[in-house]
């Protein structure tokens, strides 16, 4: 046994105070008598002219006493050792699984438990491991501020890196000798650190996967167990549209078929029966955002019909230069050849050798090429050829371009450039398509479909479904906002989360994307852990301060001495 606060032990002088007070005698007064009968009385209270006299025997004295070494001893704070002592690192798994059947709870009882055993000096780290290892707190000696971040962790809906939270602990020991390392898991088991497993095996049902097509939704559902029957709702835009039973064997997988109406945005399908883990026994879809974009392409060519025609959320309309204007609601202008008279005022311009310049980009005269094609030196240009191999491409002729940002050179001349100018977007191919075999390259498409994303930069972003903790690929200056309806600081909330942003004309887009749980924490039947024998046995037996019994004795013993000095009063 140890003492967490050593210098309660002042207490103590509280004994010498009450023995003192015992024997210290009480002084004689002088009184006038009215008989000589009493001073056989007085004769025998000399004595009590002395300062001091021989301590008699007093139960109010030993309960006394005994209630003075109680107090000092709860000020000192009593404690049973732990099985951990120094600078102790604690690792705990924050996955999915940790939410079955409160084994994150169990987790942070083991962990407390240590920590009442811990006395002054010593010192704790608490890290996190989840989709990334994280320290909720370093080298702490206030060990009630570690038992206060230990009740705030939350088990989330991803995976835990275990091994990355391992490594950064085990660099912790490396500087300090003699340091613990505890790993709190439903699954992790390690050589290199005392882990110490929470939970028990469980049966626990999931949903894997949910897509909608032509008023279905096709759903697919795990068993991690004995054979069971499940019920599957489905809801479509919040109200209920199809309910099946689906009879699953042990450890199957299977799929399930329910009906949405065409037109639903979005779909939410549960699990009714309730298991381990809660958490897996939804899944949604959201519905995106189609071909909402009109490109005129002026002209009869066929290569850049091909290469448009990729795109889905394109809608392609044939027209000429001169009657391109009169069109309406057109997102993006091709032009193969000659300009019109005057550009259309609104829209992106796509430019294939153009007869004179097409806003800030400068025609020049045509000339033969002398050097092979090679990707512009500009973090632009980098961008828009990418994943192209400008390999054995060959060009008749071609009019170098001034101005703009060159995406392609060849030799000293821009071959394709863009640019932003007049608060509109363009980009220029300075040759004739005809005049080479770059439309018969793979690079063709692939360059097309780079400039179609800088020429159409309000095009409905297309945000995948991912597994909750991703990292959210959006614009810098969208709003997310999660299923809940708080603005997103992190992604490990589960459902449909809708992104706002603005793109070049200033309209705001709306998109919107689906985070899950990581389907593989559904399987609760693992227990992994590394501890050994000792090191559980260490655990059970785990350190308790036991001010709160010291503490109920000092009560009932003060009720003994209470109810003895009322008898003898």
């Amino acid at each position: 046994m140890h003492f967490l606060f050593p210098a309660g032990a002042w207490g103590f002088v509280s004994l010498g105070v009450i023995t003192a007070l015992y024997l210290l005698k009480r002084r004689s007064e002088t009184v006038r008598v009215p008989s000589l009968l009493l001073w056989q009385r007085a004769l025998a209270e000399q004595q009590a002219m002395k300062p001091f006299q021989k301590l008699k025997k007093n139960i109010l004295y030993f309960l006394q006493m005994a209630l003075a070494i109680l107090l000092t001893l709860a000020l000192m704070r009593p404690a049973i050792s732990g099985g951990v002592q120094g600078e102790t690192v604690m690792i705990f798994d924050l996955s999915a699984s940790m939410q079955a059947e409160g084994r994150l709870e169990q987790a942070k009882e083991r962990a407390l438990n240590l920590i009442d055993g811990m006395k002054a000096g010593d010192r704790v780290t608490v890290l996190t491991a989840s989709r990334e290892a994280e320290i909720a707190l370093s080298r702490s000696g206030d060990l009630s501020r570690v038992r206060s971040v230990i009740h705030g962790l939350t088990a989330r809906n991803g995976g835990a890196d275990l091994d990355a939270a391992l490594s950064l602990a085990q660099a912790m020991g490396r500087d300090i000798e003699g340091l613990n390392i505890l790993a709190f898991s439903d699954t992790f088991a390690s050589d290199s650190a005392q882990v110490i497993p929470v939970g028990t095996p469980q049966s626990n049902r999931a949903l894997l996967s949910l897509s909608v097509q032509n008023g279905q939704a096709f759903v697919r559902v795990a068993n991690y167990g004995d054979a069971a029957t499940v019920t599957l709702e489905c809801e479509a835009d919040g109200a209920l549209c199809d309910a099946v039973t689906v009879a699953l064997e042990a450890d199957e997988v299977r799929s399930a078929l329910l009906s949405v109406p065409e037109n639903a945005q979005t779909v939410r399908v549960h699990i009714q029966e309730a298991d381990a883990l809660l958490t897996d026994n939804e899944r949604w879809y959201a519905a995106r955002e189609k071909g909402t974009y009109r490109a005129a392409l002026c002209g009869d060519n066929v290569f850049l019909e091909k290469a448009l025609s990729l795109r889905d959320d394109l809608t392609l309309l044939r027209t000429t230069a001169a009657e391109a204007a009169s069109l309406e609601n057109i997102d993006l202008y091709i032009f193969d050849g000659t300009l019109p008279e005057s550009l259309p005022a609104q829209g992106t311009l796509l430019c294939v050798a153009p007869d004179r310049q097409v806003l800030d980009i400068g025609i020049g005269d045509k000339t033969e090429p002398a050097s092979a094609i090679r990707a512009g030196l500009s973090g632009r240009a980098q961008s828009l050829t990418a994943h192209l191999l400008l390999e054995d491409i060959a060009l008749r002729a071609y009019t170098p371009l001034t101005g703009g940002d060159a995406v392609l050179r060849i030799g000293g001349d821009s071959l394709i450039a863009v640019t932003e100018a007049e608060n509109r977007r363009a980009a220029v191919i300075g040759f004739d398509l005809h005049d080479s075999n770059l439309p018969m390259k793979g690079d063709f498409p692939i360059l097309m479909q780079n400039l179609l994303g800088f020429l159409l930069p309000d095009a409905r972003q297309s945000f995948p479904d991912g597994v909750c903790g991703d990292s959210l690929n959006v614009p810098a200056d969208a709003q997310v906002v999660t299923p809940s309806g708080r603005l997103a600081a992190d992604s490990w909330e589960q459902g449909v989360y809708t992104v706002r942003y603005r793109v070049a004309d200033g309209a705001e887009r709306v998109a919107r994307f689906t985070l899950h749980m990581d389907p593989g924490e559904s399987d609760l039947r693992q227990i992994g852990g590394g501890a050994s024998e000792i090191d559980l046995n260490t655990v059970r037996d785990a350190g308790r301060e036991l001010t709160p019994w010291v503490l109920l004795a000092f009560l009932a013993l003060a009720l003994v001495e209470w109810e003895v000095s009322r008898r003898v009063a």
